[in-house]
Formats: structure tokens, C-alpha cells, sequence
């Protein structure tokens, strides 16, 4: 895009009085002026007399237009990009605890776990790993996004078949800023058992 060019009067205090455009500093367009045999740009004005000024006027290059606009959207972009970075950089960790980390179930029965987040962002619970297939858990829509200063909770069961008494742990894997959390877990198939090694190492039996 050509810019139109610009020229200035300098008549001033001359024998025919001041040009009209030379007393208020006012920029012709090259459209308006006439050009002489010389090459000279000539000044369509008239002084103060009415007489024609004629002068040779002197080009000059008009202010570059600031685009506001442009501005404007950039520093909206910047802006949006500053956000995000402080929000990524910024925004807080997530933060999982468990207060109750040890359970013991029977055969078919099921625990409720409840989790917290005590973290600034949201909690987003993943895989839960056992060291045992006969525990598996069942997820709710409480557990799978935790709030900042909230809990969820979902069932951890012990296998309705299973003929031996175990002891495993659960692992949960999620987005906290800790290492991820485990849980022990006691699966008592024969609860008569225990009773009968307590009675087979009593030395209160032995006395009698």
C-alpha cells in the first residue's frame, strides 16, 4: 500500500503576507499541489491578501498511524499466555491421604475405603494394583475426581472362593504430588485358625 505524499509550507512573513496553509502548519496532500517545470512542488494556497501563494513547498513524511488494533490483540495474547503459564507453573498439587490403612475382610465381603485430597487442584484417582488376585476393588463416581478439601470412597472386596487366609496390600496410583499410597489388606478365610495357633503357642495350656 503507497502512502500519498505530504508537503508543508513555509510562507511565512513574506512581502504578500502569510500562506494560509503556512499559518496553520497544515500537511497538502500531493494531490492538491501543482508541479512546476523544475520539478518543484508548488503551493496551492493563498496568503492572507488573496493573492496566490506559489511557494515551493517542502515534502515531508507523515506520522506512521499507530495500529491501535494490533496492539491491542497482542496484548490480549500476552496476557492469555501469562495466565496459563501461571496456572501451570502455579496452580497446586493434588494430595491424596488415607487415614484408615489396614482392613480385614471375609470371604465375598466387601470394605468401603474413603480417600481424601488435601491438595489445591483436583484429585484423579487411576490404576489400584494388589499384590493378591483374590481382592479387587469396584470405583464409584464419588472417587474418580476428588475436589480440594473433599473425599471419595470406593469398595475393596475378598474373593467369595477363597479357601486360605491372606495377607496382601492395595496400592493406589493417582495424580497426587506424594508417592502413591498403599494399603493392607487381610483376607481371613479360616478365622478358626488363628484361634488354633494362639492355643498351640499358650503357655497357660502347658501349665495345667
Amino acid at each position: 500500500m503507497t502512502t500519498d505524499a505530504l508537503y508543508r509550507c513555509k510562507n511565512t512573513g513574506g512581502p504578500d503576507g502569510d500562506c494560509e496553509h503556512a499559518a496553520q502548519n497544515e500537511a497538502i496532500p500531493a494531490s492538491l499541489v501543482t508541479i512546476n517545470n523544475n520539478g518543484e512542488a508548488i503551493c496551492p494556497g493563498q496568503t492572507v491578501f488573496d493573492e496566490p501563494c506559489g511557494a515551493v513547498l517542502e515534502e515531508v513524511i507523515p506520522p506512521k498511524k499507530v495500529p491501535w488494533m494490533m496492539i491491542a490483540f497482542s496484548s490480549i495474547a500476552v496476557l492469555v499466555v501469562a495466565v496459563a503459564m501461571w496456572l501451570f507453573l502455579f496452580r497446586g498439587d493434588a494430595l491424596l491421604r488415607v487415614d484408615q490403612t489396614s482392613f480385614v475382610l471375609s470371604p465375598g465381603e466387601s470394605t468401603k475405603v474413603e480417600v481424601f485430597n488435601d491438595g489445591e487442584v483436583n484429585l484423579q484417582l487411576g490404576d489400584m494394583k494388589f499384590s493378591s488376585n483374590n481382592f479387587s476393588t469396584e470405583k464409584t463416581d464419588d472417587s474418580l475426581d476428588i475436589a480440594p478439601g473433599n473425599s471419595g470412597y470406593f469398595y475393596v472386596k475378598f474373593a467369595k472362593n477363597a479357601q486360605d487366609s491372606i495377607k496382601g496390600s492395595m496400592t493406589i496410583y493417582s495424580n497426587s504430588s506424594g508417592e502413591p499410597v498403599s494399603i493392607e489388606l487381610i483376607g481371613n478365610a479360616k478365622p478358626w485358625r488363628i484361634s488354633e495357633k494362639l492355643n498351640s503357642t499358650s503357655t497357660i495350656l502347658d501349665k495345667e
